[in-house]
């Protein structure tokens, strides 16, 4: 009993000085590879362009809509690598337009998702502000959004 009751309150200690899995930090940090241009050339415009190609698409069929969830789901996901690292150009308006290319992406990708054109054309007006909003003081110094300087 003795030792039963001593092995129950060693477990319980350990159990609770010890955080679970979940709350550790990973041994290793997040290691950045992509600039924030090397983002935008092999995610951000592929995928976007896949989402804009099939919003003007009123004929998509299974593939065509599959297609355009998928590449949203990237963009968003890219939004949230603009948030990681070195790429973070500050703590305020980089981070809130970021998050704003995330929730238009994740939109476009729920409205692929339910095969709903009108939502999806929704989504990429959200999508097309929000890289505005982003580029204007960013990338284009001010300028209208359009191709960037070379």
């Amino acid at each position: 009993m003795r030792r039963s009751l001593t092995c129950s309150l060693l477990v319980i200690a350990v159990a609770v000085s010890v955080p679970s899995l979940a709350q550790r930090a990973p041994a290793t940090g997040v290691r950045t590879v992509a600039n924030v241009r090397e983002l935008h050339d092999v995610m951000i415009s592929p995928a976007s362009d896949a989402v804009f190609a099939a919003s003007s698409n009123e004929a998509l069929d299974a593939k065509g809509w599959t297609t355009a969830r998928n590449q949203a789901i990237v963009l968003a996901e890219s939004g949230n690598l603009l948030m990681v690292g070195t790429r973070v150009r500050d703590n305020g308006n980089w981070m809130k337009m970021s998050r704003a290319m995330v929730d238009a992406a994740a939109l476009a990708a729920a409205a692929a998702e339910q095969k709903d054109a009108r939502a999806l054309e929704a989504a990429t007006d959200a999508i097309t502000t929000a890289c505005m909003e982003c580029h204007r003081p960013y990338r284009d110094q001010g300028r209208q959004m359009g191709a960037p300087p070379k």
